[in-house]
């Protein structure tokens, strides 16, 4: 397994060096147009920055689908329940205390499932969910 993370790691290098940018999940690109003319200190920097732009990108990436996913639901409307926040990878609704379970299990399903009802990663995305009076309380 580390050999292929070394191996994506390196490829990612590569990538960056070549076409001079690096790409998220969605496509979203990160561009190093210093690359070429960059000394080793700042080439170690680009370098590091493209490894952990497609991660934490990727990340956003399927973080924003989810929240789509739930916006766009029309039973978690229904009921009353709204998106307010997300923080990370956490996000955090209001609604009516007579529907939480059900709004909890659409809500894990948006999330687990936030690219139009579907996951197309290659690993399940499980999500924890939490009802309480304020955030501190889920916490």
């Amino acid at each position: 397994c580390s050999s292929d993370l070394l191996k994506w790691q390196e490829a990612r290098k590569k990538e960056a060096a070549q076409l001079g940018r690096v790409y998220t999940l969605l496509g979203r690109a990160r561009r190093f147009p210093s690359i070429r003319h960059a000394t080793s200190l700042q080439k170690g920097h680009i370098e590091r920055a493209a490894i952990n732009t497609p991660v934490q990108g990727s990340a956003a990436d399927v973080a924003m689908c989810a929240m789509l996913e739930i916006d766009r639901n029309r039973r978690l409307k229904e009921l009353g329940w709204k998106l307010l926040l997300q923080v990370h990878d956490e996000v955090i609704l209001e609604g009516p205390s007579e529907s939480i379970e059900e709004a909890k299990a659409l809500v894990v399903n948006c999330m687990s499932k936030p690219f139009k009802g579907k996951n197309i990663l290659q690993v399940e995305l499980v999500v924890d969910a939490k009802c309480a009076q304020n955030w501190y309380a889920a916490k």
